[in-house]
């Protein structure tokens, strides 16, 4: 249609309105070939668009999922990091409560030695059996504060693991549901 409108106006005297007109229907008609052509091959430039995006969404959510999954390793290591510090704490207070109990002992035992009281036997020897008793309570109880305390921290080591697992996981789950999403996509086009 486009050749005839420039044939008549060609013919009417508008030579370069002909001459720009026939340019512009040969390049249309070059282009509509180059697109038949594509067309009759399977793959256009939508197609082709469509699938690199489809690609590189299935490749940020790989690289999203492993991010994440590294920032739950490094938590994960950070846990099994303090389990050792939680030891040395653990130690530091329980020798803190030795010194308490020595220096409790002294005390009461310099206390009675100045009133002249037999420290053998008697009430000297009944506060420091109570003054034992506390002490050993009070290991006991931080010592099973700081094994509760490691208990903890290994179990929240195993679930940054864990949870980084499942992120690489459901990265890799991502990207294969986009993967296919968008093949199914271009699948319809054609």
């Amino acid at each position: 249609m486009e050749t005839v409108i420039g044939l008549f106006a060609g013919g009417l005297g508008g030579g370069a309105a002909a001459g720009a007109g026939a340019a512009a229907t040969g390049a249309a008609a070059a282009g509509a070939a180059a697109t038949g052509a594509a067309a009759a091959g399977g793959i256009s430039f939508a197609t082709i668009l469509q699938g690199g995006l489809g690609l590189l969404s299935a490749v940020t959510a790989i690289n999203g999922a492993n991010a994440q999954a590294d920032s739950l390793e490094l938590q994960a290591q950070d846990a099994a990091r303090e389990q050792p510090l939680e030891t040395l704490q653990g130690i530091a207070r329980r020798a803190s409560i030795k010194r308490d109990y020595m220096d409790a002992v002294g005390k009461q035992d310099a206390a009675y030695a100045a009133s002249g009281t037999d420290l053998s036997f008697g009430t000297p020897s009944v506060a420091r059996s109570e003054a034992f008793r506390e002490a050993d309570l009070a290991l006991e109880t931080d010592n099973g504060t700081q094994q509760t305390r490691q208990a903890r921290l290994q179990e929240r080591e195993a679930n940054y693991l864990k949870m980084s697992r499942k992120a690489r996981q459901g990265g890799i789950f991502d990207a294969i549901s986009t993967i296919g999403g968008t093949a199914l996509k271009i699948a319809d086009r054609y």
